[in-house]
């Protein structure tokens, strides 16, 4: 018999003894005592506070190389509950010369966390887009994901309600794009 051989033989047997011998012990304990279920720990109090610098890529016909920061304070009782949800974000786009492209702003409506990421939904309260003339900003929906990677760098993404693309609470994309400067912090 080879060596990974007798090694996976032996180690199944250590598992099968140890099943064996757990199973009994569990038959023989006592019932416990009925007690209030308690919150799930992911369940509890969440948030995502923090800024996050990029430039966009040429994924972005037409607006590689601009410049976007994104805000964003958010936080949740219970999460991904938008009855305990409060916040707000900001949204800054320029072209490379300077020119604004969109600026808004708007309250948070809900907060998933899961790990080091975070979808933060929200409506536009208040904004402007410039390089989209008659385009109506005001009361539409977004999506902000994050990923948390400490000092290594984050990454950040979104969705544009604005543009028809849609945007339910609480869902959104993966954080699709680096930052380049700025830290986003989650808490679970």
């Amino acid at each position: 018999m080879n060596r990974r051989l007798a090694t996976a033989a032996v180690s199944l047997l250590l598992l099968a003894a140890t099943a064996a011998t757990a199973a009994p012990a569990a038959v023989a304990a006592p019932a416990p005592t009925a007690q209030p279920a308690a919150a799930a720990p992911d369940f509890g109090p969440v948030s995502v506070r923090g800024t996050g610098n990029t430039v966009l890529t040429t994924s972005f016909h037409g607006f590689e190389g601009d410049p976007v920061q994104i805000s964003v304070d958010a936080r949740a009782a219970i999460n991904t509950d938008p009855r305990s949800t409060a916040g707000h974000f900001h949204v800054r786009h320029v072209r490379t010369d300077g020119r604004l492209v969109a600026d808004f702003e708007g309250d948070i409506t809900c907060l998933a966390v899961g790990g080091r990421e975070a979808i933060a939904t929200g409506v536009i309260t208040k904004g402007e887009a410039p390089w989209f003339p008659g385009l109506e900003l005001v009361g539409q929906k977004v999506s902000l994901s994050v990923e948390d990677n400490g000092r290594r760098g984050d990454r950040m993404g979104w969705v544009w309600g604005v543009f028809g693309q849609p945007v339910s609470d609480c869902q959104g994309t993966v954080p699709f794009i680096r930052t380049t400067s700025g830290d986003f912090s989650v808490r679970s």
